[in-house]
């Protein structure tokens, strides 16, 4: 009988970083997976209701994937894996035919907020100048580093104005957040479905800054890659990134190695 050091319910993407994690460590592993597909959300396959057209079929929400440590760590570009992410990344379309437009391009997302509101468009630009550093120099090392006691973090950054910056806005709630500095409904409602999409209460202070860091990463938006979000008052429409990550493997896979 054939005994493994691990078995890994699902070849999802999350199943296979493991998978290879454990194989690089010299662990004999198997992974089993229902569908004919593995890879999960970084699976590309033909969509079978619109043949010729080359998507992942369920995944709809991308957090920065390419930025991700397991993505460099198991060097998947070199192995071919390619997130194809188009320059119109979200559309929130609104009843009277207007469209509120998320780039890649933060200029061209300032012109889409404008068609609503100069004022928000305005609000925008400051707060996306403003916060591009506090994400840089803070948010960021600091998603990468263990968290530190909350004493200790507040003191460290009451040391500097961007640190005192963010502490100030972090205190309010997403809600709070979006209620002081924007003034159009379509607007508000746009930032706070990406707030959604974070997993985090609307109504939860201590999270404000997270609208805010949404604003100062227009450039690399990966908020969304949803197909559709379908019918409600105003529907949101997300233009797919086509994801070719993982090859094809049978529904029962076992290796005691990385497969890439």
């Amino acid at each position: 009988m054939t005994t493994y050091d691990a078995i890994i319910l699902g070849a999802g993407h999350n199943g296979l970083i493991l998978q290879a994690y454990l194989g690089k460590a010299g662990m004999k592993t198997l992974a089993i997976e229902r569908r004919a597909v593995a890879g999960g959300g970084l699976s590309t396959i033909e969509d079978p209701h619109r043949p010729g057209f080359f998507h992942n079929t369920h995944a709809f929400f991308l957090r920065a994937i390419t930025a991700m440590p397991w993505y460099a760590d198991l060097d998947l570009a070199r192995h071919g894996a390619q997130l194809i992410e188009p320059e119109l990344n979200v559309a929130l379309i609104t009843s009277d035919g207007r469209a509120l437009e998320w780039w890649t391009d933060i200029g061209k997302t300032i012109d889409s907020f404008a068609a609503f509101s100069h004022g928000d468009a305005a609000t925008l630009r400051r707060w996306h100048d403003e916060f591009v550093p506090i994400v840089a120099q803070i948010l960021s090392p600091e998603a990468r580093s263990p968290p530190l006691p909350p004493e200790e973090r507040r003191a460290l950054l009451s040391r500097t104005a961007a640190g005192r910056r963010l502490l100030a806005v972090s205190a309010l709630s997403p809600l709070e957040f979006v209620n002081q500095e924007f003034e159009h409904p379509t607007i508000k409602a746009g930032l706070l479905f990406f707030n959604g999409l974070r997993e985090v209460d609307l109504r939860l202070r201590g999270f404000g800054h997270h609208i805010a860091a949404l604003l100062a990463s227009c450039a690399s938006a990966r908020k969304t890659s949803a197909t559709t979000c379908w019918r409600r008052c105003s529907a949101f429409i997300s233009i797919s990134p086509s994801r070719r990550a993982i090859p094809p493997a049978p529904s029962i896979r076992s290796s005691s190695a990385p497969s890439w």
